[in-house]
């Protein structure tokens, strides 16, 4: 679970993605909304859907504009409609990241260089034929930082921003 962003640009970090894992983000932007969203979700406390805690119509765009490359590539999409469906208090259309950065509706780690790396780091991990060209200067072994949100409750236990080995936690599989 994770939705990456090796880019602090929405767009940008879609267009960075093997198409493998572009066409993955879809669906993890869609189960990160749901668990911020659904009562009882599995995913909800996973710290993918708690960073965003606040963040949901910023998420939305996120995963807007991995649907929107994703078809760009004359690939069908289903996840678009089901993330402006699944927005609570849905207004006309979701604003573009700019205008949520006008406004402050970003979340605050967007932007944090060591978070964009450990991204980029994982995804080298991933696929390095794909990724070690786009990213020379990034090793393959950084873990995740797992930011806090600064709003409802979407901080990580300690407070403070955790990788995955901090939480020594199987971060594949929802929580109970």
């Amino acid at each position: 679970m994770q939705t990456f962003l090796p880019y602090p640009d929405f767009t940008a970090s879609a267009a960075a993605l093997d198409p493998r894992r572009l066409g993955k983000q879809r669906v993890e932007a869609l189960q990160v909304l749901r668990g911020l969203t659904v009562a009882g979700y599995g995913w909800r406390h996973h710290p993918a859907v708690r960073m965003w805690t606040g963040y949901e119509e910023a998420l939305v765009r996120y995963g807007l504009e991995i649907c929107g490359v994703w078809t760009a590539t004359g690939r069908a999409d289903t996840c678009a409609a089901s993330l402006m469906a699944g927005l609570p208090g849905r207004r006309p259309g979701v604003r573009t990241q700019v205008e949520l950065a006008e406004v402050r509706e970003l979340p605050p780690w967007l932007g944090d260089a060591a978070f964009h790396r450990s991204h980029r780091s994982a995804l080298v991990r991933k696929d390095p034929t794909f990724y070690t060209a786009r990213f020379p200067d990034v090793p393959d072994d950084l873990p995740y930082v797992w930011p806090a949100s600064d709003r409802g409750g979407g901080r990580p236990e300690q407070g403070r921003a955790q990788t995955a080995r901090d939480r020594g936690a199987d971060l594949d599989r929802p929580a109970p």
